[in-house]
Parts: C-alpha cells; sequence; structure tokens
C-alpha cells in the first residue's frame, strides 16, 4: 500500500501519542505502507517541528532535527510535484493530492477537514484513526 501522509499528520505523529504517532511508529517499525513525500512536505514538517519555540515543550529541536532526517531517509522521496488547477477549498493543499495522484498512492491520510471534505476523493482521504485501523487489519 502507498500512502501520502499530510504534514499534520507527519507533525502530529512527532509530537502527540495518538493515531498519527501509533501510525508513524508502526511504519518506522516494520514499514507496512510505502511512505510517498516530497521536498516541500519534508520542508513544511521541518519549519514546523524546528522553527516553533511553542512546541519546545513537545519535541526538542535536535529530536525535531532526527525525526525529519529519518523521514528523509527512509520515506519514498519523490519529486515535488506539479501544480495544476484547483481541487479543494484551500489551494494549499492541492499540492498533497498532486503528489499521490502523480505517484500512484492508495491514499492520504489527513486531519485536515479541506482534504476530508474534498468532494472527488481520489485518491481517497482518510483520518489517522481509520488508517490505524486499516494498518491492524492487515
Amino acid at each position: 500500500m502507498r500512502a501520502v501522509l499530510d504534514s499534520n499528520v507527519l507533525i502530529s505523529g512527532a509530537i502527540t501519542r495518538g493515531p498519527a504517532h501509533r501510525i508513524i511508529l508502526q511504519w518506522l517499525k516494520s514499514e507496512p505502507f510505502e511512505l510517498i513525500i516530497c521536498p516541500a512536505l519534508l520542508e513544511e514538517v521541518a519549519s514546523v517541528l524546528i522553527d516553533r519555540d511553542r512546541l519546545r515543550g513537545w519535541i526538542s529541536i535536535e529530536d525535531a532535527r532526527l525525526y525529519v532526517d529519518r523521514l528523509r531517509t527512509t520515506a519514498d522521496v519523490r519529486d515535488d510535484p506539479a501544480s495544476g488547477p484547483s481541487l479543494t477549498r484551500d489551494p494549499d493543499d492541492d499540492f498533497i493530492i498532486y503528489l499521490a495522484r502523480e505517484n500512484d498512492a492508495d491514499l492520504i491520510v489527513s486531519g485536515d477537514g479541506d482534504l476530508l471534505d474534498w468532494p472527488e476523493q481520489q485518491p481517497p482521504v482518510i483520518k489517522p484513526a481509520e488508517f490505524e485501523r486499516v494498518l491492524t487489519q492487515n
């Protein structure tokens, strides 16, 4: 299975202990899915985890850098997707869809309402808790 995890899932996976965190742990331990990312997505995650001082209570700068480096070296890093026409209510979210489509992802995992409510759902967008259930069923 090939999946694109939105930045909110990747960030939550680093600073919380909920479904997003458990998904990341499963992926790091046994790679039950192929994680597709791109430089723009890595940069978004890095800028939030490393540059936002308010997150220091949840993750140190050193741990944030290690996390981003682990994503960069372990995930399937693809080129940034080409842009296209707007697909969602928030055009900033469209690159996630284009990344998934250009790399034949089976699904997108996100907590973002603009992606979850996107009418086309090709590929499907599911919440982290639902993806965790999918992983435990396989």
